[in-house]
């Protein structure tokens, strides 16, 4: 981290570590004054160094069922077409390239219970426009575990950190974070605001509550032929016969209910190019029993390491993937090879548009019928057209176009 002074370390371990917490209260953690702090976050900002603090949100509380698909590739073209049918599936949550000895995209969709033989005719069309080889499909079952990679590097030193007798240990604890979660209904209903703040804080959590209930106002002003999302009926809530304060009441408790039972988790988003981050590697595990499975998770949720981490667990499969040093890693995947006999290992681009993390998109969500839209119309056919479209058009992105 050259070029970094002291000061401006420190700030950033401490954004790292309390992403959410007020200005106030991380300028007393370091003993500067308030203004003194803003100032220097602006400084960061403004120098595109730190950006915004996204978040995930928990798919199963939402009535929607993960499926990661990861496409392999024998031709970068293909790249950039998966690229851009992701951009355009409604669903997609996330995607990331592969590369090194297998190329192609790892892809996370979160879709509607029951609507999976839609997906699959979306996936099956990928494969027979050769946009890629094949392709691999895992269902979640719903438990997982992330944890960010520290900015300011936590392991400084080869002797710090036994990365051996880390993930030996057994932690003595009953299993009840690692059982599949009861649904507590059949079905979700969403006010049209909570859909505009599911939208927002999968794009900035740090937003303050009071401008974002300035901007959905302004989308009243908006005429209709602007973008979509504007056109969610709020009319009403914002009637004149509610008080400023009724309406900030009822936000409050809105958006609050939302971070409470939909936000998964949620981390600082940084310019990769500053900071000596190391090369991500994703491992799918298959064969692993349930009490392997459940090891692993209580380690983690007891003890967290010094590094990133993201586990998931597959069914049949256990998906892990790690950032570590190269001293580390090559550890690691020595012990990968002692513990595990079946696995496959993929090398995870994490830079620029080669990761991308999507918003929610509340469109997805049938306001009339309090459903998600899980047609076959919205799922596939409109998808596949307006991909024929941009791809006639020559609308995608070349693989070795990288925007940082």
């Amino acid at each position: 981290m050259k070029g970094f002074s002291t000061d401006l370390i420190e700030i950033l371990r401490l954004l790292e570590n309390y992403p959410l917490k007020s200005y106030n209260e991380l300028a007393e953690k370091i003993g500067v004054s308030t203004q003194t702090l803003i100032r220097r976050v602006k400084d960061l900002e403004s120098r595109n160094i730190i950006r915004t603090v996204h978040s995930s949100l928990n798919p199963e509380s939402m009535l929607l069922e993960r499926y990661v698909v990861i496409f392999l590739v024998s031709s970068l073209d293909q790249v950039s077409l998966l690229e851009l049918s992701c951009d355009i599936h409604p669903y997609t949550s996330s995607r990331n390239r592969i590369f090194g000895s297998e190329y192609g995209l790892y892809t996370k969709f979160d879709i509607p219970i029951g609507s999976y033989n839609h997906f699959k005719s979306f996936l099956e069309m990928m494969n027979n426009k050769e946009y890629c080889d094949k392709f691999f499909v895992y269902k979640s079952e719903g438990n997982r575990i992330f944890y960010p990679q520290p900015y300011c590097n936590n392991i400084m030193d080869i002797d710090d950190f036994d990365i051996k007798g880390y993930f030996s240990k057994k932690i003595n604890e009953k299993n009840s974070n690692f059982q599949e979660k009861n649904l507590l209904s059949s079905s979700v209903e969403y006010h049209p605001i909570q859909l505009l703040i599911l939208r927002d804080i999968t794009t900035n959590m740090r937003t303050p509550m009071s401008q974002l209930l300035v901007r959905y106002k302004s989308y009243l002003n908006i005429s209709k032929d602007k973008e979509s999302f504007h056109n969610l009926p709020i009319k009403d809530y914002f009637s004149e016969e509610k008080t400023e304060n009724a309406i900030y009441i009822d936000f409050k408790k809105k958006y609050h209910s939302i971070l409470n039972k939909y936000v998964e988790n949620y981390w600082l988003d940084v310019n990769r190019k500053y900071f000596s981050m190391f090369i991500r590697f994703a491992y799918v595990i298959s064969g692993i029993s349930k009490s392997e499975k459940s090891d692993i998770f209580n380690l983690l949720r007891n003890e967290r390491p010094p590094f990133s981490i993201y586990l998931e667990d597959f069914g049949k499969y256990l998906y892990l993937s790690i950032s570590l040093p190269p001293y580390y890693q090559t550890q690691f995947a020595y012990l990968m090879k002692l513990t595990y006999e079946n696995f496959s290992t993929y090398l995870l681009d994490s830079f620029g548009y080669n990761a991308v993390k999507y918003r929610f998109y509340v469109h997805n969500y049938d306001i009339d019928k309090q459903k998600w839209r899980d047609d076959r119309d919205w799922m596939y056919d409109k998808v596949i057209q307006n991909i024929d479209d941009k791809v006639s058009e020559n609308q995608f992105r070349s693989v070795l176009n990288r925007v940082e």
